[in-house]
């Protein structure tokens, strides 16, 4: 099994001395963020809209700060290399929740022989869940457009930053399920190991697409939508390991706004 701290540690240093190797030209900015994340886990029909994007939807909002390996606020003119002027390293702390429930052709199941709902369909919408994320960790960004040109403001038709990024959180998972009575758990989640309403502590790759847009002379907005895909299968606390259907691990889509503000 990974060691996510170790790993998380190790990384942690990496940017660390990054971050010291680049101090006598780097600039820094801080932020926040906040969005709908849209949760796919075990609640709800694989492939189903509502079950992977319209349905298990919450919200998100987080603290960012950002390393540039150039100061373009006041050493502009001193070019470095593309690295520099192109990547930028980015910190988070997020918080996010959703409530989870099934949605798909299996809740709308007809019995035959007295023609309502399945005791299975019933089952299936007498369970609502709830989970709760806590990500901590690290992206590396990767910009179209010159960092130094466009945080320098000296080229006014320069007002959009598009940019790709990737990244590792460590993340504190808390679900929740809750039955409506008189039901009983489905019985796929009936089973031991299969059903997890314990907090933990899991790892997760982010991979994401965005842009900025220059709002004032020391702030820009921001547009991201990234995705996060976990290292566990219980952040929603089920894990039916023998249903064929179970695949993946859960997973999540998160689109947000921002606002960062230039601290040199």
């Amino acid at each position: 099994m990974i060691n996510y701290f170790k790993l998380f540690t190790f990384l942690l240093c990496c940017f660390a001395l990054i971050s010291v190797k680049g101090q006598d030209r780097s600039s820094h900015e801080i932020g926040f963020i906040t969005g709908a994340a849209s949760f796919t886990t075990d609640y709800g029909q694989r492939n189903n809209f509502n079950s992977n994007v319209g349905g298990n939807i919450g919200m998100g909002v987080g603290l960012i700060y950002y390393m540039n390996f150039s100061d373009y606020r006041y050493g502009w003119s001193q070019r470095t290399n593309y690295f520099n002027e192109h990547f930028r390293l980015r910190g988070e702390l997020s918080f996010m929740t959703a409530d989870l429930d099934h949605f798909g052709k299996w809740i709308d199941i007809i019995d035959n022989n007295t023609g309502e709902l399945s005791l299975g369909a019933q089952q299936l919408r007498a369970m609502h869940g709830k989970t709760k994320l806590i990500n901590f960790g690290a992206q590396l960004e990767f910009h179209i457009v010159d960092i130094v040109d466009f945080g320098s403001r000296r080229i006014p038709d320069l007002k959009w930053s598009p940019y790709a990024s990737a990244g590792f959180m460590l993340d504190y998972y808390d679900p929740e399920l809750k039955i409506d009575e008189p039901y009983s758990l489905f019985p796929k989640w009936n089973v031991d190991g299969a059903t997890n309403m314990r907090s933990n502590i899991t790892g997760s790759l982010t991979f994401g697409v965005g842009t900025r847009h220059k709002l004032g002379e020391y702030s820009d907005i921001l547009i991201e939508s990234r995705w996060q895909y976990f290292f566990s299968n219980f952040v929603d606390g089920l894990n039916a390991r023998d249903d064929s259907a179970n695949k993946y691990n859960d997973w999540l889509l998160w689109v947000h706004v921002g606002y960062v503000y230039y601290l040199n």
